[in-house]
């Protein structure tokens, strides 16, 4: 039989997980801020901005690059919410596991409503593509000996959805969970 622990004690994997939850809602906090920013920055600088850019460009871009990057600054924006959202649920999560009471149809709402938001955030990944490929195809020709390079994939991953599924069916483990509970505080 395994040793369970007390009410209160945290094992090294559940402090090691707050620690970092911690971490990544500091850093999300923290993006969310510079994206925030962005926006008016772009709007008192934009022509300066376009400028710049269009110094690598054959033909000057238009102004609807500008609309295009801050369609794309508020999709990440919503990104960030959603993260939050995510990480908050979880660390309400690993509180209900340190205080001794995960098994509770909280805690299978808590993860239902992860699933969903990280779904979103999926689908909301493919739009950060697409919007890249607007804004690509509005700068237009690269100068001979300038060289511009985009990185980094935005789309749905396998692992995502896989991740949505697995949060799904965890939200409904713990709400069996929980009825076992309710059904053997009955019997008692």
């Amino acid at each position: 039989m395994t040793n369970i622990a007390a009410k209160g004690e945290e094992d090294i994997v559940l402090k090691s997980a707050r620690l970092l939850l911690g971490f990544f809602r500091l850093a999300v906090i923290f993006a969310s801020v510079v994206l925030v920013l962005s926006l008016p920055v772009m709007a008192i600088f934009g022509q300066e901005i376009l400028a710049d850019v269009g110094e690598q460009f054959v033909n000057a871009p238009p102004n609807t690059v500008l609309w295009v990057a801050a369609g794309f600054v508020f999709v990440m924006l919503l990104i960030m919410l959603l993260s939050y959202f995510t990480i908050d649920r979880l660390r309400k999560v690993l509180a209900s596991v340190r205080e001794g009471d995960p098994f509770n149809r909280t805690n299978g709402l808590r993860l239902r409503g992860m699933g969903i938001a990280i779904f979103v955030i999926q689908i909301l990944t493919g739009v950060l593509g697409a919007l890249i490929g607007v804004i690509i195809s509005l700068l237009g020709e690269v100068k001979e000996g300038e060289k511009m390079v985009v990185s980094g994939e935005f789309g749905i991953s396998l692992s995502g959805i896989l991740l949505v599924l697995l949060l799904i069916v965890l939200a409904r483990v713990f709400d069996r969970g929980a009825d076992m509970r309710d059904e053997l505080d009955g019997t008692i």
